[in-house]
């Protein structure tokens, strides 16, 4: 997966945050990608309270996420995993 293919992932995912949560709280956010063997690693990590908000009650907004990265990634030709870092406190 080239570079250019990564910068769209991480525009997709930051637009895809931007439908419910506001955008200036979405630039807090720090979404990394990492390519390994398995495919893409996306690692989204930023402020409690933004993170809660792509969490979710129960997890059901970040499985629904991860549901639709996936087809994000075929679209890209990849396979997307996503993984949310808490911040420590």
């Amino acid at each position: 997966m080239t570079s250019q293919k990564i910068a769209e992932l991480e525009k997709r995912f930051r637009t895809l945050f931007s439908l419910w949560i506001d955008p200036a709280k979405v630039d807090q956010l720090s979404i990394k990608s990492n390519i390994d063997e398995r495919g893409v690693l996306v690692e989204i990590t930023g402020p409690r309270e933004v993170l809660a908000m792509i969490i979710g009650r129960k997890g059901s907004t970040i499985n629904a996420i991860r549901k639709i990265g996936k087809v994000i990634g075929a679209s890209l030709g990849a396979a997307v995993s996503i993984k949310v870092n808490s911040p420590r406190s």
